[in-house]
């Protein structure tokens, strides 16, 4: 069945097989902190999740075909239609950001009134100064900056994967002007835009590990924002094209994208290039949205449509910004390790009632508000 809004259409109709895939994503994040953070061993598994690099790629990719998916007609020339897209992404994120924040709290305030040094290099980065870069951390995630910060002591501190919020906003801001500026150009012209940008991110990528001094270099391959702009505009771009294109034009479209991968990461294991493992993915992960968008409804999809698998979806947001808090504090009161793996099952139950006993009231009383 193929999933589609018609022009004029007011609101898109929801892809629950795109919403199952994101808790598949959030999941590799989670247990990749799990083994960074000393709770669980999987030596093994932590490098091929890449440190969970990868699934966050995954998201910046999606997250980019819903909202072109969601926002049809979306243009920086409708001010009314902006300023309500603004507020349902503010009230759709910032409130379970600020709940992860209130979570690390305790913890934080534990070890700046302790001077736990061991603690706080460990999980937060932190030599000296703790109050001042603590207060200095907390701003940043409360603006949704740290991403644009290149400081460990600014962004590990409080809630370290907080750093992607500040890729989305930056993304969300950009969207009304990106969309209709995609939206205009031919196919042709809007794949070749994307294979070049796809490049050129590369170029910039090789550019900052050569010139960047390696104390910085690390932040801004893998957590400035410009750095992950590309993705979230294949995602648009996908999204755009898979509105235009036939069954047998977007399977090619698919082969291609598969093919593109593949031959990136043979270039990259053969010449030894230093560039992200999630780099190469994009292509890859735009081929999986699209076809698994194009087939939703279909029979060999209906495991993600199941009831648990889609709240799970809904919550994966949850699970995601809120895990690092809760492992770390976790872990300095001394508890963490006796839980090992049971985490999972633990931190699941934990962002479905975080998400619907708190960010989904939340975003309805925000928006009722506005």
């Amino acid at each position: 069945m193929q999933v589609q809004v018609p022009p004029g259409s007011a609101a898109a109709r929801d892809i629950p097989e795109l919403t199952a895939l994101r808790v598949a994503a959030a999941l590799c994040v989670v247990v990749a902190h799990l083994h960074a953070l000393g709770i669980v061993s999987a030596e093994q598994l932590h490098r091929i999740l890449d440190g969970g690099r990868p699934a966050v790629t995954f998201f910046f990719v999606l997250s980019g075909f819903i909202m072109n998916h969601s926002y049809p007609h979306l243009s920086s020339g409708d001010p009314v239609a902006v300023r309500r897209y603004a507020r349902s992404r503010f009230a759709r994120l910032y409130p379970t950001l600020l709940l992860s924040l209130c979570i690390a709290l305790p913890t934080v305030t534990y070890l700046a009134m302790t001077r736990a040094r061991a603690p706080l290099l460990d999980f937060y980065a932190l030599k000296e100064h703790y109050s001042s870069w603590l207060l200095a951390s907390g701003a940043a995630q409360l603006l949704a900056l740290t991403g644009w910060v290149p400081a460990a002591a600014i962004n590990q501190p409080w809630n370290g994967p907080a750093w992607s919020l500040s890729c989305e906003f930056f993304f969300y801001a950009l969207f009304p002007l990106l969309r209709p500026v995609l939206q205009r150009h031919s196919s042709r012209v809007l794949i070749a835009a994307l294979l070049v940008g796809w490049l050129l991110q590369a170029c910039w990528i090789a550019a900052i590990e050569h010139f960047v001094p390696a104390n910085r270099a690390g932040f801004l391959a893998y957590q400035f924002p410009p750095t992950h702009l590309l993705e979230f505009i294949w995602g648009i771009g996908a999204g755009i094209l898979m509105r235009r294109c036939n069954v047998r034009q977007l399977r090619a479209l698919g082969l291609g994208c598969v093919g593109i991968t593949l031959l990136a990461v043979a270039i990259l294991h053969e010449t030894k290039f230093q560039l992200p493992v999630s780099y190469p993915l994009t292509p890859l992960f735009t081929a999986l949205i699209v076809a698994v968008a194009r087939a939703s409804g279909a029979g060999w999809l209906a495991p993600l449509r199941q009831r648990v698998v889609l709240a799970l979806g809904h919550a994966s947001y949850a699970l995601y910004i809120v895990h690092v808090p809760i492992l770390i504090g976790a872990s300095v009161w001394g508890i963490a390790n006796a839980v090992g793996w049971f985490w999972l099952p633990l931190l699941l139950l934990a962002s479905l009632l975080i998400h619907y006993r708190f960010a989904e009231p939340a975003r309805r009383y925000l928006l009722g508000r506005a």
